[in-house]
């Protein structure tokens, strides 16, 4: 079982405190999973495909790493509507988000 009391659902948002703290795509996903199976379906985090939340959280550790807004990124917010440009933005930086070992 995945302590999900750091984690906050809303029907908008999905607010995931000390999210930095998770590294590798497999836990992030899990996390995730855990989180939608104890979330009602109108939750944000059940409207929206998983491999993007992941992306996303990936971006934000990719920031944290490098001390780039360490306060806002050390925690993250998973938004249901994302414009075209910053889910691209935050694909590509995903891709070179190579930590998931630390």
């Amino acid at each position: 079982m995945i302590d999900l009391s750091n984690a906050i659902a809303t029907q908008t948002n999905t607010h995931i405190t000390d999210s930095c703290m998770v590294k590798s795509k497999a836990d992030m996903r899990a996390y995730l999973k855990e989180l939608q199976a104890s979330s009602a379906p109108e939750m944000a985090v059940n409207q929206r495909d998983i491999e993007s939340q992941v992306c996303e959280w990936r971006s934000h550790n990719f920031f944290y790493k490098f001390h780039v807004f360490r306060s806002r990124t050390k925690d993250v917010d998973l938004e249901l509507k994302q414009t075209w440009y910053r889910e691209l933005f935050c694909r590509l930086v995903s891709f070179f988000y190579f930590w998931d070992k630390d």
